[in-house]
């Protein structure tokens, strides 16, 4: 740990944190949620009429390859590019790429190449289409943000040459000052786009500042008479349909592993899922695209939109790349609020995305597809070893230990940390479990140390003796290792209030505005913020590389076999102040981090996991078996368990901790999914008015019977499958059909209550007592 006098002289210099030098301040034209997302920018160029051009004439497929040149080719792929060479200025070159899959003929398109035809889309609009990069900047003069396209020749020039297996297209945006090269380069399965952001010129970022990039705004795009879908990360994963019909609704667009929290909302949004895998998919025509953002990953964007929804007639779905974060705040008395830019130079430093054309023989390519494809990535390119037992099937507890209680002595308030399960009462649970015939468990132990139940940064390893000290946390995880119980002891660093040698001066993440990052408690019935209780900071990233090292030396001299960091394996955020620490920069920190745990620890269990923590755990935990449900979604998909069945262990979200128990055990059976219960000692009335009052429902006396009975069924049914992939799924009103690798089949009937696994039925019922789930 740093020492003590180096962090009170940072104290007296706390004050020039507030402002980030440099910062470029324009009014906000946009989202007035300060969530950290980049907010909607002004387009001010032409508009224009919808009416087509009457000298717009059709093209075929075949009339537009013919204009075209083959920049590389392999056994599986056909790249194409405009004819550069021989351009003329009656046929000038277009911004447009096309990927053959060889083996079933069909071609993918960068863009619509009719899409000057559209009858539903403004000028502007037909530009984009026809564009491979949209930009946007930000103007401090005009105090606004405006987007150019690479696709309108009155702002972007191009120009190519040739690369090894490619061609490199430089696109000088005359208008905004900005110079981006672009590499294309066909690889054995997949296309590369690759952008090293070292080599983006900026003329002037005092008048004109890249902010974001959309890469291939329209690859794959499907007009209004396609069929087809997108397949979306969010949550589980989640289906939009091509054409339907939801123009009415917000588009979707979401950042890949959830919003930047420095930026404190004033008020409380949606509860929302997030976007855990930095991918998506394209499903039409028997054939799909699988595209992931192999590079610059933390600071992207999925955005979707359907047909008339998109503002034109084609379906679009597309990477954006925000390059400089964004924040809003209130000057003064003023009613406007004033959006700044994160200053400084691109702290991305590559943005690189494959385009995976994906194909069955048999013509019934789908999401599964996708998944495989996905799933194929992470095992060979991805850093993921595949770490799944055969024949495993692990219940996974969660044990809520201490909490700080608001009492009265002597007539005076005071707050003291209270056992809600001590380690006796831990192993009590455990045992009792055992005793029902759950010999295999997975066990996280949430506040158990001091630090922890005191909200501060939590490193030091020691158990709490409000719930029984070092000689009972001892005897527990004695106990624990010699029944073969998998436990890990939990910290969760994310907020914190000063001691333990950190301190919210010097310590605390900083907003893009300068000003400090707090998190707020929120009234639950009007979302606003409550003014009853305290706001904690934010821990910088800028500590964690600190933190995460000492932990791992304390735990692994404690002999503390496992280890899990709560929520940190799903958040990422910067510290935009002096430290700079962005986005990119925390997902660095965070994966040697983890490496460093799971070598000096032994064991790392992920509280859900975005896609860079894969590679470093061996559980994840609390996965979702539903997505956000924005309006424009379709249908919910199991997306993320059909990409790691067979690959790592996952379990559910807290079954008892569901509205609908039921429904979330029957859709852990039909994805293969580990069950999940969140448990403590005390009565839930004990939780009144402490942290912990969200777990209502996790009195332990209330869930034993249920949650052995439940796994006794679970783990009959897919147990045996455990380490086998999902090679295909359909769900049919309430009818899910899972096939796995092995060829075993099981049938899941969210209504009835009714299971088949190859050929063998088993009732709910059978398992779930009178006055139990079912009650």
């Amino acid at each position: 740990m740093q020492t003590k006098w180096k962090r009170m002289l940072a104290c007296f210099l706390a004050m020039s944190m507030m402002a980030s030098a440099g910062s470029i301040v324009v009014n906000s034209e946009g989202d007035k949620d300060a969530a950290g997302d980049k907010p909607a920018a002004s387009d001010k160029e032409e508009t224009g009429e919808s009416t087509v051009s009457d000298d717009f004439v059709a093209r075929t497929e075949q009339q537009v390859l013919d204009s075209m040149i083959v920049a590389a080719e392999n056994d599986k792929l056909i790249f194409y590019v405009w004819d550069y060479e021989n351009a003329t200025e009656d046929a000038p070159v277009e911004d447009i790429f096309a990927l053959k899959n060889k083996e079933t003929g069909y071609i993918w398109w960068s863009s619509p190449f009719n899409a000057g035809g559209d009858p539903n889309a403004t000028p502007t609009l037909r530009k984009e289409l026809a564009s491979a990069l949209t930009i946007e900047y930000g103007d401090p003069k005009s105090r606004s943000t405006s987007y150019v396209r690479s696709g309108d020749p009155s702002r972007c020039a191009f120009s190519y040459s040739s690369i090894t297996d490619g061609v490199k297209v430089t696109y000088n945006f005359r208008k905004a000052g900005i110079q981006i090269p672009v590499e294309y380069t066909l690889k054995e399965d997949y296309l590369s786009v690759r952008i090293n952001t070292e080599k983006i010129t900026e003329k002037n970022t005092s008048e004109k500042l890249l902010t974001s990039i959309k890469l291939l705004t329209a690859f794959g795009a499907g007009d209004s008479e396609a069929e087809g879908y997108f397949v979306v990360p969010d949550g589980s994963g989640a289906r939009i349909n091509f054409n339907n019909g939801k123009t009415n609704a917000s588009v979707y667009a979401q950042r890949v592993y959830g919003k930047d929290i420095t930026a404190v909302p004033t008020t409380k949004g949606a509860v929302t899922e997030q976007v855990y895998l930095p991918m998506y998919g394209i499903v039409r025509d028997d054939n799909a695209l699988m595209v992931v953002a192999d590079k610059g990953d933390s600071n992207a964007q999925i955005n979707a939109a359907v047909s008339g929804q998109s503002k034109s007639s084609y379906n679009l779905c597309n990477f954006q790349f925000i390059l400089r974060s964004t924040d809003t705040f209130y000057m003064g008395g003023d009613t406007t609020p004033l959006t700044v830019f994160e200053s400084g130079s691109i702290k991305t430093k590559e943005i690189a995305v494959r385009y995976y054309p994906v194909a069955d023989t048999a013509g019934t390519t789908d999401y599964v597809d996708v998944a495989a494809a996905y799933r194929n990535y992470l095992t060979t390119d991805g850093g993921v070893t595949p770490k799944v037992q055969p024949n495993a099937s692990d219940l996974y507890v969660d044990i809520y230990g201490g909490v700080e209680k608001s009492t009265n002595i002597l007539g005076i308030p005071v707050t003291l940390k209270t056992a809600m399960t001590d380690f006796d009462q831990t192993r009590e649970i455990i045992s009792s479990l055992k005793d029902r015939g759950v010999d295999d468990m997975v066990v996280a132990l949430n506040n158990w140390t001091n630090a922890g139940i005191a909200g501060k940064v939590d490193y030091k390893a020691k158990a709490a003796g409000v719930l029984g000290g070092k000689s009972d946390f001892q005897d527990l995880t004695q106990y624990l290792s010699d029944n073969g119980i998998a436990y890990y002891p939990t910290v969760n660093n994310k907020k914190f209030y000063s001691g333990q040698g950190f301190f919210a001066f010097t310590d605390t993440a900083i907003r893009v505005s300068g000003s400090y990052s707090r998190i707020v408690s929120y009234e639950r019935a009007f979302g606003t913020p409550d003014s009853f209780k305290d706001t904690i900071s934010l821990l910088s990233p800028s500590n964690f590389s600190e933190i995460y090292s000492d932990l791992t030396d304390n735990y692994s001299k404690a002999g503390i076999t496992g280890v899990s960091i709560g929520e940190m394996t799903s958040l990422l955020y910067g510290d935009y102040g002096k430290k700079a620490i962005s986005r990119d920069d925390m997902k660095n920190i965070m994966t040697d981090s983890l490496s460093g745990m799971q070598k000096g620890v032994g064991s790392v269990l992920a509280d859900t996991a975005n896609a860079y923590a894969l590679p470093y755990v061996d559980h994840v935990t609390n996965v979702p078996l539903s997505s956000s449900g924005f309006d424009v979604i379709d249908e919910d998909l199991p997306l993320y368990q059909l990409v790691m069945h067979g690959v790592l262990p996952y379990a559910t979200t807290a079954i008892n901790g569901s509205a609908d128990s039921e429904r979330l055990l029957l859709q852990a059976i039909a994805t293969g999914s580990n069950l999940h219960f969140d448990l403590l000692h005390e009565e839930t009335s004990e939780l009144k008015d402490t942290d912990f009052d969200i777990y209502y429902y996790a009195h332990y006396a209330n869930w034993l019977d249920t949650a052995a009975q439940e796994y006794k069924l679970a783990s009959t049914v897919t147990g045996a499958v455990s380490d086998q992939t999902i090679v295909d799924y359909i769900q049919q009103d309430d009818v899910i059909t899972t096939t796995y690798a092995n060829g075993t089949v099981t049938t899941v009937n969210l209504k009835t209550g009714q299971i088949t696994c190859n050929g063998t039925s088993y009732a709910l019922s059978d398992y779930v007592e009178e006055g139990g789930l079912l009650s």
